[in-house]
């Protein structure tokens, strides 16, 4: 573990890139991406969502119905399931049911439980960003996450992005990064406040904030390892 072959990073150098273009030779570490369901724990750790009870039966998470596709009518998949507090515990303790996969896991290549799986791929899709754009308990966590920073970090967007960048990724924003973030809620709250919405600011200033964890979630930092 003290060996410089272990202690490398993911650092790109042009120079040895030049000479092994696919690593051939471990000049550097490999991007290594998270497991789908460690990546659904992150979000709901960093959210502050996260249910930590341990041992018991296993919980069933809700799942949009249009992700149902299995059609055992004697025992279906329910369709009515609550997010709740009980189903944000870690995905050790989810229930699957074999013909009913998660889609936030499946996009992340989560075992098909209908066949076997020695090793598990790592595949990179259009799919996984959408799934991080589009599902429903990636955005009910960004909304978490805005709160918790909000009432940790109080009503200041450059107090809030700072804050949000220390919880999700252990580090301070860039002078670039932090005024990229800034530009991009200041920005949704003017486009959402032009949608026709009913919102007053402080409502639009959440809501964009919201926005912003959510994108934080997608980052490959938050989804690699470096």
């Amino acid at each position: 573990m003290t060996s410089s072959a272990y202690l490398q990073n993911t650092t790109y150098d042009a120079a040895k890139a030049g000479v092994d273009p696919d690593n051939r030779l471990l000049w550097r570490r490999r991007p290594q991406r998270i497991e789908a369901e460690i990546l659904r724990d992150s979000i709901l750790a960093v959210s502050g969502a996260l249910n930590p009870e341990m041992f018991g039966p296993a919980v069933k998470a809700p799942i949009a119905p249009e992700a149902i596709q299995a059609r055992n009518m004697k025992d279906p998949y329910p369709k009515n399931l609550k997010d709740t507090s009980a189903t944000h515990r870690r995905s050790l303790y989810l229930f699957h049911k074999r013909v009913v996969q998660n889609p936030i896991l499946q996009a992340f290549d989560g075992p098909d439980a209908q066949a076997s799986c020695g090793r598990r791929e790592t595949t990179t899709v259009a799919p996984q960003a959408l799934a991080l754009l589009n599902d429903s308990f990636v955005r009910a966590r960004a909304i978490d996450f805005a709160e918790r920073v909000e009432n940790d970090s109080g009503a200041d967007p450059d107090s809030q992005v700072r804050l949000a960048w220390r919880m999700a990724l252990g580090r301070e924003p860039s002078p670039s990064e932090f005024e990229s973030a800034t530009s991009f809620i200041k920005l949704q709250v003017q486009r959402r406040g032009t949608r026709g919405s009913s919102q007053d600011k402080a409502e639009l200033q959440n809501v964009a904030l919201a926005d912003f964890c959510q994108a934080i979630f997608a980052l490959n930092e938050f989804i690699y390892v470096d």
